[in-house]
């Protein structure tokens, strides 16, 4: 029979072993109160810490400042189907949502609504499951699937790998490009073999950066367009006529603005260089080798360029990015120009590289004969308006020349990342502008921790066996303290 002794019961409560276990649960209880509390309050908190290494989640600042001051209502279709969303793009789209009142996203199922997604398919080939269409107005861009990653392919296994993402870059592109009231127009020339920026690879992002694409034939047309931004000449395989070389001169003469692309021909295009060396400058026939190991990428005809201090090559310098310019030729000033021309060089090789000539030779190294450098691949050229007759040429005139149209190639432009900037930079540059965007791909690239079978096993037992002993030992020694208490 059990017989309860109340005033023991009482006289217990008085211990200091009963004082100090109170404490101790007091405490615990306290702290446990404290962190579902904290934890509450976290979770009502509509901000979020993007920890992730290359900040995977969050908009670069050419972004945060667009959205700033958009004036523009702008909706963001996502073209998924119901209940199959993308989470990683649903999050970064809806960051724009955060940034803009005037930016709404709304999430259409392409299957369930295919005159809605008809409506878009301005080519007729129609657009992908995943794909984003970017509307202000009557205006809009669509978004391929496939354009908001970055692949690299592996030759070996045949295998294409996700390396980064590009919503970004793509996706803030398309709300300045559809916000605004009227967009560059860039005309190539055509009607000599020039390789075209469609057949390049390369017109997406030439169009991200807001550039709005036409061809040119200078035999139909009397001139050049008065709508022209720029004209791009890339890669010719014949000579224009003398035609066109008075049309492309009366229009760089009144102010215009071109990018002449020269890819090394047997012969050469003498009413091209006829153009050049009004401007001063012209191409030198040989091909560049370079010499210095740390300029060039494992073949002397693949030349790493020096890149010179211009408001077109700062920004790729400034990222840390570099430049592949293969089989060029090089550009030499004349020795008489005009007064009003300044010559500005934009890439240029080491003193350890020479100019072949011998187009002939297979040899790698200098040979007898080869002349030796530095030289320059690339110039900008300004030649500067009129002060006496603003009706002549009302603005200065502007022109980049580089002695290569091959580093456009996908096999380089989409693995060489300076080579694409190095276009737009100076397209922007072309038409004066100083705020480019440059928004680089959120790199997806894994970082792993390899150790060896020791490490690991030193590792497994340290947290296996290791770490509870010495909690055991920790807890022994507290309770053998506090049972004598």
């Amino acid at each position: 029979m059990v017989k309860f002794d109340l005033k023991s019961i009482k006289s217990s409560f008085k211990t200091r072993k009963f004082k100090y276990g109170g404490y101790a649960a007091m405490l615990t209880a306290s702290v446990v109160a404290i962190l579902i509390v904290l934890n509450l309050l976290v979770g009502q908190i509509p901000a979020k810490l993007d920890l992730t290494h290359n900040r995977l989640y969050s908009l670069s600042k050419p972004t945060v400042d667009l959205l700033k001051n958009l004036k523009k209502d702008v909706t963001i279709y996502a073209l998924f189907p119901t209940g199959n969303e993308n989470p990683v793009i649903s999050e970064f789209i809806q960051k724009y949502a955060e940034k803009s009142s005037h930016v709404k996203i709304k999430y259409i199922d392409p299957y369930k609504n295919p005159g809605f997604v008809k409506k878009y398919d301005t080519s007729g080939t129609g657009i992908d499951e995943g794909s984003l269409i970017v509307e202000s107005g009557n205006k809009f861009r669509v978004i391929n699937r496939y354009d908001m990653v970055d692949y690299s392919y592996n030759e070996q296994t045949g295998q294409s790998n996700v390396t980064g993402l590009t919503i970004e870059q793509k996706l803030t592109p398309a709300i300045l490009y559809v916000t605004s009231d009227k967009s560059p127009v860039l005309y190539q020339l055509k009607g000599h073999g020039e390789d075209t920026l469609v057949g390049l690879g390369i017109s997406s992002e030439i169009e991200a950066a807001n550039y709005e694409i036409r061809d040119l034939n200078l035999l139909t047309e009397k001139s050049v367009p008065q709508d022209a931004t720029a004209v791009i000449v890339i890669s010719p395989k014949t000579d224009i006529s003398d035609i066109e070389l008075k049309k492309l001169k009366d229009y760089i003469n009144s102010g215009g603005r071109a990018m002449f692309l020269m890819d090394l021909l047997k012969e050469e295009l003498k009413n091209f260089n006829s153009l050049f060396e009004s401007l001063g400058v012209r191409l030198e026939h040989g091909i560049v080798m370079e010499g210095d190991n740390n300029y060039n990428a494992g073949s002397p005809v693949w030349i790493l360029p020096k890149l010179e201090p211009h408001d077109i090559v700062n920004p790729i310098d400034l990222n840390n990015m570099y430049m592949l310019i293969p089989s060029a030729q090089p550009i030499v000033e004349t020795k008489f120009k005009k007064r009003t021309i300044t010559i500005e060089k934009l890439l240029t090789t080491t003193s350890n590289s020479w100019l072949r000539k011998d187009l002939n030779s297979t040899s790698l190294s200098k040979e007898k004969g080869d002349e030796s450098g530095p030289f320059t691949l690339a110039v900008a050229i300004t030649d500067k308006a009129d002060a006496l007759n603003a009706k002549l040429r009302p603005r200065d005139a502007k022109i980049v020349i580089v002695g290569s149209a091959i580093f456009l190639n996908s096999q380089f432009s989409k693995n060489v990342p300076g080579n694409l900037n190095f276009v737009v930079n100076a397209l922007n540059w072309l038409q004066d502008k100083k705020d480019t965007l440059q928004i680089q791909p959120k790199d997806l690239t894994t970082f792993r921790l390899n150790i060896s079978a020791t490490q690991a096993m030193v590792w497994a037992a340290i947290t296996v066996v290791g770490i509870p002993i010495v909690i055991l030992v920790l807890g022994l020694t507290v309770w053998l303290r506090r049972r004598h208490l």
